[in-house]
């Protein structure tokens, strides 16, 4: 368990208590096997005796284990293969939309599922066997869903960047005819900056507690020492304290020194416990962390001028908090941190590397989809990193032009292009519906392939690679 600052006492007396919160408050990063761990809120927990550890704790973590075990489905896509299980599942999951939310006739409308190509086939079988045998659809459709955004876009060739919340997947496709060879994705996305939310909510805090009880000792060390060296003739040194610490006035040196919202965060950690805090800010809910990030954090970018010094204060359900400039700009960084290989750099450089000469023309339009498109500064941003590898490229090829003259000038010829011709294009709708209205679009289409109860029946699955949907852009 966390034990607050409050609760920090200190063993000798000749140590303050601020200068033993403060050795406490000490950050230091050690190997998950060793048995001095270090919590994720920077307090050094220690521990004389493993054997020592309560029975209820471990089996709370047992219990959390089973549950994490038994969820059908959650943040990271490890899929149960259990075919009753996901047969359950989409069981209520269709109840809930066409009987609590649609509330129309199961008869009377198309069901077309915009579908990730990649998805594992039990879940495709399962959907689909609910919806026709439990809900009495005729047939139903699939669309992939990085095609289906082309329908509001009045074109046939395209660069579809999909900015999901579990990865960010890369598709071309020209006249119609999606290159799926060319398909690129990443683990990265709107999970992880959640993630990075929590973490950079929990280091402010931290940092802020780290600074306060910093400048707390300083101001005791230098208080002390006037007193010493005007007032050595008094014996009493409780009445030495109070009256250095009464002449020196912390609350005012802040307000001079420090502007007003930086002054509202020192508050903030006055007013509240720091455990109390990081325990809030552990329990913030999905819902709440995807109102942060879609209101309050920003890709930040000084060329255009996107770039805020605010402070927000943010109320949750049972607490508040404090969120800072640096952690509303920082979060979404995540996506184009070069330090890991899952970034938004490497699916961009990676699709340079695929496409040839004669499928450039994807790049006339570059379309967004998905939750994380709607991040303040993303299309810049993206801009800004699709520029960069261009002449990155550029220049690579200009170097090898001596080995391989011809293709080394076809390829810069290529490069050049790319970088003139590249447009992204902004639908009036919003980049997380685009998919869906999309497919909408294209289910007044007559020529989709349907799947239907005969093929429940005989256990044929449905393949992606089969169809030939994309024939309508030729209409």
């Amino acid at each position: 368990m966390l034990k607050g600052f409050s609760k920090v006492e200190s063993i000798n007396n000749n140590v303050t208590k601020e200068e033993m919160e403060l050795k406490m408050c000490k950050i230091k990063r050690e190997d998950s096997s060793e048995k001095d761990k270090t919590s994720d809120y920077g307090i050094n927990e220690l521990f004389e005796s493993g054997d020592k550890i309560c029975d209820e704790v471990l089996e709370n973590y047992e219990n959390v284990e089973k549950m994490k075990e038994s969820k059908i489905y959650h943040y990271e896509y490890k899929y149960n293969q259990d075919i009753n299980l996901w047969n359950k599942f989409f069981e209520e999951f269709c109840f809930k939309i066409f009987d609590k939310i649609i509330k129309t006739s199961n008869k009377s409308k198309k069901v077309i599922v915009v579908m990730n190509m990649f998805i594992p086939t039990i879940i495709r079988y399962s959907l689909c066997k609910c919806l026709i045998e439990n809900l009495n659809y005729h047939s139903i459709s699939y669309i992939n869903d990085l095609v289906s955004p082309l329908f509001l876009c009045n074109c046939n060739t395209c660069l579809v960047i999909d900015l999901g919340y579990l990865n960010c997947r890369l598709l071309p496709i020209m006249n119609g005819l999606p290159l799926y060879h060319h398909y690129t994705y990443v683990y990265n996305g709107g999970f992880y900056i959640n993630q990075e939310i929590k973490r950079l909510l929990k280091e402010q805090y931290i940092k802020g507690k780290i600074t306060e009880l910093a400048s707390r000792k300083s101001t005791y060390e230098s208080g002390n020492f006037s007193y010493v060296d005007k007032n050595m003739k008094t014996n009493d040194g409780n009445e030495k304290d109070e009256i250095n610490m009464n002449n020196y006035n912390i609350n005012s040196e802040i307000l001079i020194n420090e502007n007003e919202s930086e002054n509202i965060f020192r508050k903030h950690l006055e007013m509240y416990d720091l455990e109390t805090i990081l325990n809030g800010i552990e329990n913030i809910s999905d819902d709440e962390i995807e109102a942060i990030k879609i209101k309050y954090c920003y890709l930040k970018n000084e060329e255009t001028k996107l770039i805020s010094d605010k402070y927000i204060l943010y109320k949750l359900q049972n607490s508040e908090i404090i969120i800072t400039p640096e952690t509303r700009w920082k979060a979404c960084e995540i996506l184009f941190n070069k330090k890991n290989d899952q970034n938004i750099y490497f699916l961009l450089s990676n699709i340079l590397d695929k496409l040839n000469t004669f499928e450039i023309s994807v790049f006339q339009n570059i379309l967004l989809v998905g939750g994380c498109s709607n991040i303040k500064g993303i299309v810049s941003k993206i801009a800004k990193e699709f520029s960069q590898i261009i002449r990155k490229k550029n220049t690579h090829t200009k170097k090898n032009n001596s080995c391989s003259q011809i293709s080394g000038k076809n390829k810069n010829t290529y490069i050049e292009k790319i970088e003139n011709n590249m447009n992204f294009i902004f639908p009036k709708i919003s980049p997380n519906l685009r998919q869906f209205l999309g497919a909408s679009i294209c289910s007044s289409l007559e020529n989709l392939p349907d799947y239907n109860n005969e093929h429940i029946y005989n256990n044929v699955l449905y393949d992606h690679l089969d169809e030939d949907v994309y024939m309508t852009f030729k209409r």
